[in-house]
């Protein structure tokens, strides 16, 4: 690029820079360039709406410097205005909050017209502009970064959970797409305090609108217990108090992957329909409905999750899939087994060898 040019680094990479964090992707802001001076020098558009190029070589992200103006509904109706003349600051104006609003130029000197640094220092995640009641899509955001700082001490300003209520009164959360909901909630998932972004949502009066049926119950969990969830166990934890088949509308509403899906409504299954101890027959029933000879690997994902919301120790529940991956098909066929006669032989068999394990699961 000529000297015509500034090119600067923006928004995360440069926040999680200033908490000494590791920086995943960098996002680039152009200002004074066009589309047609970026493409000569060999960057591809990718954006329709705003012009965003990638790095002929690094492949990053480069957006030309915009200002937006509020058109429509929702968090797409923006008109976006990205002339060679807008300046950097006006580009931080419209974003979210402060500390995602300070950028870094090529010598390494932050600006930061907004604060942001200081917001950092003070732990706080603070709105940048009254513009923020213009995108919905911002409460689900905040929610986000107060689950992914939530370890650093941040806390949301008063008057930026006002903006936040205000929203939510409005009625345009619902206009937020299901996958784009989804979306915040998995990358949230992927954070070990996932539970803090259902408070500030609770919080923002947005729960029931962009959640409907779920029952939060805000319940405080161990650093050491989130840690070693997965994403997919973090949700099965959240949602164990909705009912089966509100969880199920839920999920459907959402477009919840089955990878989700499944193993909450595993949970909650378990929760609602089976207790400990029972008799080996129902055991045998549930080891069969949640495939654990077949699929080992997903049912100890569930047993982990099972095992810590009722209090018990693993090794019970795996012990229930030791004992009848023992009973073997191909010594009942051998004695002239087939069919449904076959099957029932073989529930049998697993039924006895439950009985026999004297586990405390079984009564």
């Amino acid at each position: 690029m000529n000297a015509a040019y500034q090119v600067y680094l923006v928004g995360g990479a440069v926040r999680d820079k200033l908490l000494e964090l590791p920086v995943v992707d960098h996002d680039w802001v152009v200002t004074g360039a066009t589309p047609e001076q970026l493409e000569q020098q060999g960057y591809q558009q990718v954006g329709k709406q705003f012009p965003v190029f990638l790095h002929p070589k690094t492949k990053e992200e480069y957006a030309l410097a915009r200002k937006e103006k509020k058109q429509g509904e929702g968090y797409t109706g923006f008109i976006c205005d990205f002339s060679p003349d807008i300046r950097l600051e006006e580009d931080l104006a419209r974003r979210d909050l402060t500390i995602n609003a300070i950028a870094q130029d090529s010598q390494g000197q932050l600006i930061d017209p907004f604060q942001g640094q200081q917001d950092l220092h003070n732990r706080c995640l603070r709105h940048v502009s009254d513009a923020f009641v213009e995108d919905p899509l911002r409460v689900l955001r905040v929610a986000r970064f107060a689950a992914r700082f939530h370890a650093f001490g941040f806390h949301i300003a008063p008057e930026t959970l006002a903006l936040m209520q205000t929203i939510s009164a409005s009625g345009e959360l619902a206009a937020l797409s299901a996958e784009r909901v989804w979306k915040e909630l998995e990358k949230t998932l992927n954070t070990p305090y996932s539970d803090v972004f259902f408070r500030v949502l609770n919080e923002a009066n947005a729960l029931p609108v962009l959640f409907p049926g779920f029952v939060w119950l805000d319940a405080s969990q161990t650093q050491d217990e989130q840690l070693t969830l997965t994403p997919a166990q973090r949700w099965a934890r959240l949602t164990q108090h909705t009912p089966l088949a509100t969880l199920s509308a839920l999920h459907d509403h959402l477009r919840t992957p089955n990878q989700f899906k499944t193993l909450a409504e595993q949970v909650r299954d378990f929760l609602e329909h089976q207790h400990i101890p029972m008799n080996a027959l129902r055991w045998e029933d549930w080891l069969s409905r949640v495939h654990a000879i077949k699929k080992p690997q997903p049912f100890l994902i569930l047993v982990e999750v099972l095992s810590k919301l009722t209090h018990t120790e693993i090794q019970d529940w795996t012990a229930l899939r030791n004992a009848i991956s023992k009973i073997q098909a191909a010594s009942l066929i051998k004695q002239g087994l087939s069919g449904a006669e076959l099957g029932q032989a073989i529930k049998q068999s697993r039924v006895e060898a439950l009985d026999a394990t004297l586990s405390p699961f079984i009564n």
